[in-house]
């Protein structure tokens, strides 16, 4: 009887309320098979154990870039908001100096 060995990940984001995930989700885990048993030697183990870590750790640093990259989009286009409510106010005020004088 062989059993299986793998790898669990999983994360839990509490992104701003104002991030539009597309289709990503903050809830998420996901499971890597060892692919090969340690009846088959140590050294093959390792090395099957080793590639299941490899791949974990390309699917999460994918997915939390996209998380990332979403977050920072929503971010920027925050501040994108404020900097034109600075700019229109600030150019109101220099009307005002202009007509003033």
């Amino acid at each position: 009887m062989s059993s299986s060995s793998s790898i669990s990940v999983s994360y839990d984001l509490r992104p701003p309320t104002e991030v539009d995930g597309l289709k990503l989700t903050p809830l998420k885990t996901q499971q890597f098979q060892i692919k090969s048993s340690a009846t088959e030697g140590q050294k093959k183990y390792y090395e099957g154990l080793r590639v299941a870590v490899a791949e974990a750790k390309s699917w999460l640093g994918e997915d939390l870039t996209a998380w990332r990259d979403a977050v920072g989009n929503a971010e920027q286009s925050k501040e994108n908001k404020k900097t034109l409510k600075y700019d229109v106010d600030e150019v109101d005020d220099e009307d005002e100096d202009v007509q003033q004088s």
